[in-house]
């Protein structure tokens, strides 16, 4: 294994249906906190199974620092998806710069059924 000093991280929670259907509803004004449009806030992101929600930092931040960007993420979640987010659903991921998975359409397959990524690393 090597270190790579380059590789942003992704702390984030999963998405359940319950907020996938409280982030749809969001109004307008709160739409802005998980867009993804500003790096203040948060965006999703998904990986083959599941969708997730948090913040995209830099790699090397201090250690010292993921306690605060927990409680910013788990802030920001209950305004715009009010309800009970555990402390210990909060998970770190590394971010690749590949594509994201497809997409499974209702027939259960995939939005281009005439080709399929190939693995690269870790998914986020």
């Amino acid at each position: 294994m090597r270190i790579d000093i380059e590789r942003k991280l992704f702390v984030c929670l999963r998405i359940d249906n319950k907020m996938r259907d409280q982030l749809a509803q969001a109004p307008a004004r709160d739409k802005v906190y998980f867009d993804g449009t500003d790096p203040r806030y948060l965006t999703t992101m998904r990986t083959l199974e599941d969708n997730y929600i948090g913040k995209i930092v830099d790699g090397g931040t201090p250690a010292a620092s993921m306690d605060d960007l927990k409680r910013n993420l788990l802030s920001i979640l209950t305004r715009v998806a009010p309800g009970r987010h555990r402390e210990d659903a909060v998970k770190v991921f590394a971010l690749d710069e590949g594509e994201p998975p497809a997409v499974e359409g209702k027939d259960g397959e995939g939005e281009d059924t005439n080709e399929r990524p190939e693995p690269r690393g870790s998914y986020y």
